[in-house]
């Protein structure tokens, strides 16, 4: 992960304050009492949509993502009521577990995985209810926003202001949406809902991710977990510290210009962190990735163009206007890729393969084996 996101306060975290309350206050509690609206007095805003939804429920109209809700509520709570303290503690130790998103991360902590194959009418309603909570449409309901006063929609608004949403923060490739924008990114479940239990719903584990990223890179991969079923690290969405992601690139072709994947080289390094690189890398693809986007020609002449704009617009040498170029990299890297079009320089420099032509203006290299002119 390129750097980290910045966590705001909102409304939308009443999200998983629901949840907390529910599993502590109700389903743990389950064997000391009967099952009540009551018992949601202790929290107002859930108590006034369960009585909404209960009434609807009495009424025999609720459906859709209300029944959805109130009854697996009400059907967990009928299983917990069976538990031993034991057991239940077992569950409160998984439920804190699962949801101190940042020690699992650093591999300070085991999570809680769904039991494989499990048919137990108690993990299988955990499973229903955690992995299809959020999309469910529950926190759409009009009765849910009233009470909670917001909405995800004005989430990602004041998320994408407080984070400014240079690019995607996983590849750093793709550019977001911005609080300005009428659509919004879709929030990754960083651990994935149908893996994990119990944080389907908490922000430490939702982030905003680019499409490629999000659908057709990482998907239900698990951050936790190697193919082969080792525990791993994994960058925290959330760190307050940044990561010194350094990215180094070497041309594989003398006198040339990478044209194709095996004319270059991509190494990706953050001291400490080595494990967390390398599951970056495995989920998300990148070096694969920003090796295609040096390959590029369209994109490497747009790099290298920027060197004799320097030197026609400001009268500086090829060298003065490759560190300005590099500067400004340095100033705005998640901006356009700048990050990686400053590693693609410093190896073109080292190299020696942009040479200035004074008498035409142009920007001169080999690329792929023939000599090109931008």
């Amino acid at each position: 992960m390129l750097f980290p996101y910045k966590p705001i306060r909102h409304g939308m975290r009443q999200m998983h304050a629901f949840v907390a309350y529910i599993f502590a206050k109700i389903w743990c509690k389950a064997p000391d009492h009967d099952y009540s609206i009551d018992l949601f007095r202790g929290m107002t805003s859930l108590y006034l949509i369960m009585e909404e939804l209960d009434r609807e429920d009495q009424a025999g109209v609720e459906k859709g993502a209300g029944a959805f809700f109130y009854r697996h509520v009400n059907e967990i709570f009928i299983e917990f009521k069976s538990l031993s303290p034991d057991e239940i503690k077992n569950f409160r130790t998984q439920f804190l577990t699962n949801n101190n998103i940042q020690a699992l991360c650093e591999g300070r902590l085991s999570p809680f995985r769904y039991p494989v194959g499990s048919t137990a009418p108690l993990q299988t309603k955990i499973k229903k209810f955690f992995s299809e909570l959020y999309g469910s449409g529950f926190f759409n309901l009009k009765v849910v926003k009233d009470n909670i006063g917001a909405n995800l929609h004005d989430h990602y608004k004041a998320f994408a202001k407080a984070n400014a949403m240079p690019c995607c923060p996983f590849c750093g490739l793709q550019p977001m949406d911005t609080e300005y924008d009428p659509t919004r990114e879709a929030y990754d479940h960083f651990l994935p809902s149908s893996l994990y239990p119990f944080n389907s719903v908490n922000f430490r584990n939702l982030a905003p991710a680019c499409h490629k990223c999000n659908s057709q890179y990482k998907g239900a991969k698990d951050p936790l977990l190697s193919d082969v079923g080792i525990q791993r690290r994994a960058f925290y969405p959330y760190a307050l510290q940044n990561y010194d992601i350094q990215i180094s690139i070497q041309f594989l072709s003398n006198g040339q210009f990478p044209t194709e994947p095996s004319q270059i080289q991509i190494d990706l390094a953050c001291p400490g962190y080595e494990e967390e690189i390398a599951t970056w890398d495995s989920i998300y693809k990148i070096r694969q990735r920003f090796i295609a986007k040096c390959c590029l020609v369209a994109v490497n002449n747009a790099w290298r163009n920027r060197i004799l704009i320097e030197c026609r617009n400001y009268g500086r040498s090829p060298q003065q206007a490759l560190e300005a170029e590099l500067l400004a990299c340095s100033e705005a890297p998640w901006i356009e890729a700048s990050f990686l079009k400053s590693a693609y320089l410093q190896e073109a420099d080292k190299a020696r393969l942009i040479s200035i032509n004074a008498e035409n203006g142009s920007v001169q290299g080999k690329v792929g084996g023939l000599n090109a002119q931008e």
